[in-house]
């Protein structure tokens, strides 16, 4: 058994030194059988730290057990190989956001009880995609529904309080992918949580003049650097945008543009429910085409 009170040590790769690292993997453990030492964002470490822990890898310290964590190295770095090559390399990947609801309900099925599907999006909804909290509320929802294996959409509400903020970027992106039923959802969410409309109208006009920018310069067959130069944005906000653009034409776009307008007219000029009016100009847009 291992004792981690005095057999524990725990290091920053972007700060830590790889000399330090080693020197605590290879200190004998205390009273105990392992020593524990995890280095977090190990793939943050200049080239030379991490060269030396590739070296320390190959020939380890069989009393203690050396943690690294990293969000993304590279294929081809030689600290990657030489874990690799020892068999201690894993990968763990959150599931997309369309999957979240899926492994939910598999979560669930592993604890014997069967989730339905409304039950699951309402889940994840209310507690966010952060796993380790999913599980915490799922066993909070089990503990609750005692002895049943069915559990529905109401064991959820009654357990689970709404932690997660709904974020505009969210409900942008939910109207990009043309998810007309979703995109109302977060509309709600983001109202209840104290948004005003005027401003959700706002981003979604903002929106709207980026897809017709990316629509424009994907049917000029633009480069990558091209794109991000002209659109303004980053590597990983174009390929967020990318198949946004795609799922609309280029008359949609302008209609919906122009068509915004007139409903910023209407609502500062008090004909009609603010609300009511970007409600249909939203369904308006997100409506698929026959």
């Amino acid at each position: 058994m291992a004792d981690l009170t005095f057999n524990y040590d725990a290091f920053e790769g972007e700060s830590a030194d790889a000399g330090d690292i080693i020197a605590a993997a290879n200190t004998l453990p205390f009273a105990s059988e392992r020593r524990l030492v995890v280095v977090h964002n190990v793939d943050r470490m200049k080239a030379a730290g991490q060269a030396a822990l590739a070296a320390y890898v190959n020939d380890p310290s069989p009393m203690s057990c050396l943690v690294l964590v990293a969000g993304k190295m590279r294929k081809d770095s030689k600290l990657l190989k030489a874990v690799a090559a020892a068999g201690g390399a894993a990968e763990y990947k959150a599931p997309r956001r369309s999957e979240y609801p899926r492994w939910v309900i598999d979560l669930f099925a592993e604890r014997g009880r069967t989730l339905a599907r409304d039950a699951a999006e309402t889940l994840v909804r209310s507690a966010g995609r952060d796993l380790r909290r999913l599980e915490i509320e799922a066993d909070k929802i089990i503990a609750f529904a005692g002895e049943r294996t069915d559990i529905g959409r109401e064991d959820v509400t009654s357990v689970v309080a709404e932690t997660a903020p709904v974020s505009i970027f969210e409900f942008l992106d939910a109207v990009g992918a043309r998810e007309c039923g979703r995109a109302l959802e977060l509309l709600d969410d983001l109202l209840r949580g104290g948004e005003e409309i005027i401003r959700v109208h706002a981003m979604s006009v903002r929106h709207v003049r980026t897809l017709i920018t990316v629509h424009a310069l994907l049917a000029r067959s633009a480069d990558t650097g091209t794109m991000m130069r002209e659109a303004g944005m980053s590597d990983w906000q174009l390929k967020n945008v990318i198949p946004q653009a795609r799922r609309f034409e280029s008359a949609e776009l302008v209609h919906a543009l122009t068509s915004a307008a007139d409903v910023d007219a209407r609502m500062k000029s008090g004909q009609g429910d603010p609300r009511l009016l970007f409600e249909r100009w939203l369904v308006e847009l997100c409506r698929s085409e026959d």
